[in-house]
């Protein structure tokens, strides 16, 4: 299945932008979940998704336990906790060596990509607690050579509130149908989701926040999950707090799993031992609502050319991250 896209249409008239737009593409990949035997859906769902692919997979996995009322083993939840964890981890680096030197220009390393490839390689190899407490100590020591680029970032005029960390079970009720899944709210209004959400309270992070400045928030607040990601390696209690579920009702169960780019929630209904209904909310759908983080923080951005206003929609994006491809464009009011 293809994954869609997001077209993120800017109008700037020569002093700001004044409007901005989110066109998503994004297939209903949830719907066409429904009937299949449930036991296909653990095989199904990685398959769907070409990101976050160990995520999704332990979302479906923990949701349908739950809906058969079956307890998770604390070593298989552990499991699957590393497995997201890892994948966080290589999608925070990939961002902080590659994406982040490429928009604003400057390198951060001399030969990032094979100190990607190298890292990528490491990961792959920490496949129980033992390979994990390994990699732990020899991540932890090399991040504290690798530092933050450092770039103007204009203050927001205005930004969505910060999603709260919830269990599975605090989600629940939270959870109502295909127009959450497509458009979700907390308490009725939009909510930024992802490294900025989790890691708000950190010294530097909140710093950049009290001055407006949530781009470069972000980017700090990736540094610190990274981080805390390393050493949960060596205890992997830490990363398996990542994925939980709950059984929501008689056939209904819900998962929550943190991914790199926010919160993951699945949610099955099972019809007998097919699927009933399957909800899908992902990161993307919070961060670029119609009126959420993307489209409230760069409309009144004070750009002085279209280059410039450009470059922020761009930087503002990248920072928000979302799953899919995407595109931007600036048009004269």
């Amino acid at each position: 299945m293809e994954p869609g896209s997001l077209q993120l249409s800017l109008t700037w008239d020569g002093t700001q932008i004044v409007a901005a737009r989110v066109a998503s593409t994004r297939p209903s990949v949830a719907r066409a979940l429904r009937g299949l035997p449930a036991a296909r859906v653990l095989e199904v769902v990685p398959r769907l998704f070409s990101l976050c692919r160990h995520a999704q997979g332990a979302a479906a996995r923990l949701s349908l336990q739950a809906a058969r009322a079956e307890p998770a083993r604390l070593d298989a939840r552990l499991d699957l906790g590393l497995n997201v964890a890892l994948e966080a981890i290589a999608e925070h680096l990939h961002h902080l060596l590659i994406s982040w030197p490429q928009m604003i220009g400057v390198p951060c390393r001399s030969n990032p990509g094979r100190e990607l490839a190298f890292w990528r390689r490491r990961l792959h190899g920490a496949v129980d607690a033992t390979t994990a407490a390994a990699l732990a100590g020899e991540l932890t020591t090399w991040l504290d050579e690798l530092h933050s680029p450092q770039f103007d970032d204009l203050a927001s005029a205005d930004a969505v509130a910060l999603l709260p960390s919830l269990s599975a079970a605090g989600w629940a009720p939270q959870v109502d149908g295909e127009a959450f899944a497509d458009l979700p709210t907390f308490a009725g209004q939009p909510a930024e989701t992802g490294v900025l959400a989790r890691h708000a309270g950190q010294a530097g992070v909140a710093a950049f926040l009290a001055k407006g400045r949530r781009v470069r928030a972000r980017l700090l607040a990736r540094h610190a999950e990274l981080r805390w990601l390393a050493q949960g390696l060596a205890d992997l209690t830490r990363v398996g707090t990542l994925v939980d579920a709950a059984t929501v009702g008689e056939g209904c169960g819900l998962a929550r799993v943190e991914t790199a780019r926010g919160t993951l929630l699945h949610w099955i209904e099972l019809a007998g031992d097919r699927v009933g209904r399957y909800l899908i909310v992902a990161p993307t759908e919070w961060n670029f609502h119609p009126q959420g983080a993307f489209v409230r923080e760069i409309t009144g951005c004070p750009v002085a050319t279209h280059a410039d206003a450009l470059l922020a929609a761009g930087r503002l994006a990248l920072s928000l991250d979302p799953c899919v491809p995407y595109a931007w464009s600036v048009d004269d009011a």
